[in-house]
């Protein structure tokens, strides 16, 4: 009798000490709870005990899922779930308890952000940068910025936005081969523009926007070769032989009599844009005056040349005037000329007559204004060219004053035969 009461009083003393270790024991839920953060979530697995088929269920004692009839029966692989849109798996128990953690850590400071875990992963730098990309399809410099954007999309991949840092934007930058400094420049600054639209889209906080490291250019602006009025008159008559449509002759001889024009805004030109009397050509919105309008007087012989040009291809006043004809391979009718078409022209002249190194702006509009400066001035040349600053203008001038020495030179190399004068030229 002695002996049993003696048993019952050491089993109680040996639950309050097991009691008391226990709660000297906290786990991870016990340092949440003290804390006050979020417990949301679970750890799970599609285990089965292989003994009696229960499941195994979540202990977090135990570091594991176990049967709670055979607890020695454990999982080997778990399952992370959080609310009903977050379902990760994962090949060992503290893989799986960080996960959570971190899950619970965001959602308790206020940070967690459902799209950093979905699938389609829709905060990765691909997908972002796509979206960014769609915005800025009307700018004017869009194909650079695509380009950029296209290259950074190689370096990142998918990589989580907020998992940028301005040392990854570092090592992206400086690492791109064969770039000059200008090229790099930019490149920095498309995607800085593109961190701070995703700012604005409150996908990031000011606290997460990287800095960008400051590139210094020292360099300055290249320059193009030119030729003569008499070379590029054989290079425009030579186009004018072999071009199918005489609207892409037309266009380039229009480049190299008004040198304030550029591809870009003959592409936009309408019929209605063409005015036969008085003989004007109104550019809306051109290339270097944004929301401005670009007005160009013609010479009576263009006049007549657009009059015969218009009788020949009719069309309503909002069409493009340059535009495709029946009879060219690849293209569709009345479809706008493309940004490249004036330029492959030239450059398909310039090959079967043997000329090389002289593209399109160098044999047409910095070719014209070199001229008109060496006949009338630097002033009359700057004047027809439409240039707004010296430095701009230099750059298309290549003559100065007629009492330098370097008009001596000139004229020497015209004397030699030696039509295409280069200049200097900076390596990209």
């Amino acid at each position: 009798m002695v002996s049993k009461k003696k048993d019952k009083q050491n089993k109680i003393v040996n639950d309050k000490i097991l009691t008391q270790s226990s709660s000297r024991h906290k786990t991870l839920v016990d340092n949440f709870r003290e804390k006050g953060v979020c417990m949301k979530g679970n750890i799970t697995t599609r285990e089965r005990c292989f003994v009696c088929k229960s499941n195994l269920l979540h202990d977090e004692r135990r570091n594991g899922c176990f049967c709670p009839e055979h607890p020695q029966v454990g999982a080997t692989t778990f399952i992370v779930r959080f609310g009903s849109d977050i379902y990760r798996r994962f090949k060992n128990y503290q893989q799986a308890t960080q996960f959570l953690t971190g899950l619970r850590y965001k959602t308790g400071e206020g940070s967690f952000d459902l799209n950093d875990y979905r699938k389609e992963n829709p905060n990765g730098f691909r997908n972002l940068s796509e979206r960014y990309l769609k915005k800025k399809t009307k700018k004017k410099s869009f194909s650079n910025i695509r380009n950029y954007i296209k290259v950074a999309q190689k370096h990142f991949e998918d990589t989580n936005i907020k998992y940028i840092n301005s040392a990854d934007i570092d090592e992206f930058l400086f690492d791109i081969p064969g770039i000059s400094e200008k090229t790099r420049s930019n490149y920095k600054s498309t995607l800085s523009d593109f961190w701070k639209q995703i700012k604005k889209w409150r996908i990031i906080t000011l606290a997460q926007l990287p800095d960008f490291t400051e590139i210094d250019i020292d360099v300055e602006l290249g320059y193009r070769n030119f030729t003569t009025w008499e070379e590029q008159s054989k290079i425009l008559e030579k186009i004018k032989e072999m071009a199918i449509n005489p609207k892409q002759w037309f266009g380039i001889e229009l480049l190299s009599v008004y040198t304030k024009l550029r591809p870009q805004d003959l592409l936009k030109l309408t019929e209605g844009d063409i005015e036969l009397d008085p003989g004007m050509l109104y550019i809306h919105y051109p290339t270097k005056k944004k929301n401005q309008l670009l007005t160009v007087r013609l010479a009576p012989d263009h006049i007549e040349i657009f009059k015969k040009l218009k009788d020949k291809y009719p069309a309503l006043p909002n069409v493009k005037f340059f535009r495709h004809i029946d009879g060219v391979s690849g293209v569709a009718k009345d479809a706008q000329f493309g940004e490249k078409y004036f330029y492959k022209a030239w450059t398909a002249a310039c090959k079967e007559l043997g000329i090389e190194g002289l593209d399109l702006y160098g044999g047409t509009r910095h070719t014209t204004t070199t001229e008109i400066a060496k006949l009338e001035g630097k002033a009359a040349a700057k004047k027809h060219s439409g240039h707004r600053t010296n430095k701009a203008f230099d750059r298309y001038c290549q003559m100065d004053e007629k009492e330098s020495s370097d008009m001596a030179q000139f004229i020497i190399k015209r004397k030699t035969g030696a039509d295409v004068l280069e200049f200097k030229k900076n390596a990209k």
